[in-house]
């Protein structure tokens, strides 16, 4: 049997996908999310899968790092979010938290948006008043309280009561002053905040109120050492341990606390003393210790007597902000970091050991040499030949940015890292630094159900890589096996031969972004098609090898925010052919139009609906050969020798995405192939067990007159983020 009628028998179920060209692997749309949606993905483009779809998509976050506007609020003379705190993931399947306080209460981020209340589900026959009461923690004004919880949840009488499942208790409820301090701690999952009028405490099902304890006194700042949770107020310094409060550091100069931080690596408490500088504390061990005082002054070296805030770093280094700059005690001495004609506000570490400076002109990532493994070979190296690590000259990393390369404004007043993300304060509200992951995802459908062939299926998998202020790279790897096919031989029908098919196409992608939300991206794209793998000796083998190119453009926030445009010339690339060098096939050149749009966006619930439409353009000249791409591209969409509808040669694709509590996904989609006669409708699933591990689940129902090959064809997908 000759290899065309070869080829022609194992692919003409798929190739109403690619109709007219060779290599459909090319077309294979990827992703059970995206497949659970109708097949469209070019104006989506968020995740490993953008590779496929549109490699624009790695120009933007979640895929690229990426700043964003998280909460816009006029601060530009007062800071409207004070402080802030988190909860960085302790498990696989937790998920990070971040709270923030400001001039009027609390605001907590779910992962998509600042929300300004604490959900409640009611147990029984608990009525609002009763979810209330555990909330506020007293029956003091419990009457006024549910009043307005109800008035919040638009609960206007007792039939709209019976149907509340969820009560939504507004944070402010309880704390409604400016936050001065604020306080997670991990090991008890415990809430503390600080105000002008006292210490308050959130246990994750109500508050508990230290009036009578501690009284109304201006809680400055907040520290955790194990068991004990050191306060800073205005009129002296704390320790609450074992549910009762002790008065600390009578000894001091000042009593005015401006911040505190403990120390783990030296067991030592940090004291910012206003008018005073940087005081010491080595807590006692026992009942018959005593705790033992240290005072830094101008005369050891700090920059002034007014230090603002404390940060240790992962070296054990201390850190406190002044008006000018910075000063560094290095265990041994304090040095000085002056900022000339700047402010500092605030300083923060993160996990890999960097400090963030907000100042009044940016924010400053500073990487000492100590903190990098490098330095800390050298210093170690030094010491051991009795060098002075304080003379040798250190190779400090200084990042700053600014207006010009990420902020919206360059006043910063407070800077906290959370995992791989950095959370500032602005002039302009709440900005997010935020640090993509890494995404590893994979891919797998058995194809066309109805034919019953057990090795007819397809695989894919990607991997994307931030590369930090320059975008995004991405390798991907696509493989369909057409299965084993069994035909008669050339001279004896009973002399059978089993050919084995398959195509395989790898690739690399870039995605980089530009101002005004655009993004650019490339693919280039090598593949490898056998059609007659096990082929008898002397036969010729139906093999090609070649490349492509794909080209994509997105658009984000077009004309109205969350609108978003994408264009995609996929496939560019030579024709090919298998086993006679005069008989040439294209490779599928497709245009890909997209548009997504996110009708919603709230605390709990996430909806978007998006539109592909892909038409393929390959087209002979005259002597019957292939047109090349550069003509085929516009030429197959305008040819006035074509008496055909060329719009409805193209495949529409139409899809929805419905996220709750980013935990769950519902999706349907609808996809409409003239050419290919395929009428089909999707449904799928996606399960998000935390911020690291997605599984994505897809099927397909024919509603079409055609033969319905695909229908109930099922998908298979994964995302890991790490």
């Amino acid at each position: 049997m000759r290899k065309s009628l070869l080829s022609a028998i194992l692919l003409a179920p798929a190739m109403a996908l690619a109709a007219g060209s060779a290599i459909i692997t090319l077309q294979m749309p990827v992703g059970a999310r995206q497949l659970g949606m109708g097949e469209v993905g070019a104006a989506l483009a968020d995740d490993a899968t953008a590779m496929y779809y549109n490699p624009a998509g790695l120009a933007f976050g979640p895929l690229a790092d990426e700043w964003r506007s998280s909460y816009k609020a006029d601060a530009k003379q007062t800071p409207f979010f004070t402080h802030m705190a988190s909860r960085s993931k302790n498990g696989f399947f937790d998920k990070s938290e971040l709270w923030a306080g400001t001039t009027n209460g609390i605001l907590k981020f779910d992962g998509e948006q600042w929300v300004d209340y604490y959900s409640v589900t009611l147990q029984g026959n608990a009525k609002i008043k009763d979810a209330v009461r555990t909330y506020i923690g007293t029956e003091r004004g419990l009457d006024e309280y549910t009043r307005v919880v109800k008035k919040f949840n638009d609960v206007k009488n007792a039939d709209d009561e019976s149907h509340v499942v969820e009560v939504k208790m507004p944070w402010n409820l309880v704390v409604k002053d400016t936050i001065t301090a604020i306080l997670y701690e991990n090991l008890t999952e415990k809430l503390w905040v600080g105000t002008p009028k006292g210490l308050f405490r959130f246990d994750g099902k109500g508050w508990k109120t230290f009036d009578k304890e501690l009284g109304e006194r201006h809680v400055t700042a907040l520290a955790k050492q194990g068991a004990s949770l050191w306060i800073g107020t205005d009129n002296g310094l704390f320790v609450y341990r074992n549910g009762a409060f002790e008065q600390k550091g009578k000894v001091l100069p000042s009593q005015k606390i401006n911040a505190l931080v403990w120390s783990e690596n030296r067991k030592e408490l940090y004291v910012a003393v206003d008018g005073a500088g940087v005081a010491r504390l080595t807590p006692k061990k026992s009942a018959n210790d005593k705790d033992r005082w240290s005072l830094f002054n101008l005369e050891d070296g700090i920059m002034d007597l007014s230090p603002t805030a404390l940060a240790v770093d992962s070296s054990g280094h201390v850190w406190a902000t002044h008006k000018g700059g910075l000063s560094h005690f290095t265990l041994r001495k304090w040095e000085q970091v002056q900022f000339a004609n700047n402010t500092v506000n605030d300083v923060s570490v993160d996990r890999k050991g960097a400090l963030w400076i907000a100042t009044d002109l940016g924010v400053w990532r500073h990487m000492p040499d100590y903190a990098t493994a490098s330095g800390r070979k050298a210093e170690l190296e030094r010491g051991s030949k009795g060098e002075d690590t304080e003379i040798t000259k250190r190779d400090d990393e200084w990042t700053h940015y600014h207006q010009g390369n990420g902020l919206s404004t360059n006043k910063v007043w407070a800077v906290l890292p959370e995992g791989n993300d950095v959370w500032f304060s602005t002039a302009n509200g709440m900005e997010q630094y935020k640090d993509a992951d890494y995404q590893l995802t994979a891919f797998y459908e058995k194809l066309l159900p109805v034919l019953n062939i057990p090795d007819l299926y397809h695989l894919y998998g990607g991997m994307t890589i931030p590369l930090n202020d320059w975008g995004t790279l991405g390798v991907h790897v696509n493989f369909v096996s057409f299965g084993s096919t069994v035909v008669s031989g050339d001279l004896d029908a009973d002399d059978l031969v089993a050919y084995n098919s398959s195509e395989i196409v790898g690739g690399i992608s870039y995605g980089t972004r530009f101002p005004n939300d655009w993004g650019l991206g490339l693919s280039i794209k090598f593949f490898y098609s056998d059609l007659s793998s096990g082929a008898a000796a002397g036969e010729e083998e139906a093999t090609t090898f070649g490349y492509a190119f794909d080209i994509g453009i997105l658009k984000k926030n077009l004309i109205v925010p969350k609108l978003n445009f994408a264009l995609v010339l996929a496939n560019i690339g030579p024709s090919v052919y298998y086993v006679d060098k005069t008989i040439e096939d294209p490779i599928p050149l497709t245009w890909r139009l997209g548009l997504s749009y996110e009708i919603l966006s709230m605390a709990d619930y996430k909806w978007t609906v998006a539109f592909d439409y892909n038409r393929e353009v390959v087209m002979d000249d005259d002597k019957g050969d292939p047109e090349p791409f550069y003509i085929a591209c516009w030429k197959d969409l305008f040819d006035p020798d074509d008496d055909t509808n060329s719009f409805l040669q193209g495949v529409f694709n139409f899809g929805t995405e419905f996220i709750y509590s980013n935990t769950i996904a519902l999706r349907l989609g609808y996809l409409y192939d003239r050419v290919g006669k395929r009428n089909e409708v999707d449904f799928g699933v996606g399960v998000m067990l935390s911020d690291v591990l997605q599984f994505d689940w897809a099927t397909i129902k024919n509603v079409g007159r055609a033969d319905g090959v695909r229908d109930g064809q099922m998908r298979f997908g994964m995302l890991f983020r790490f």
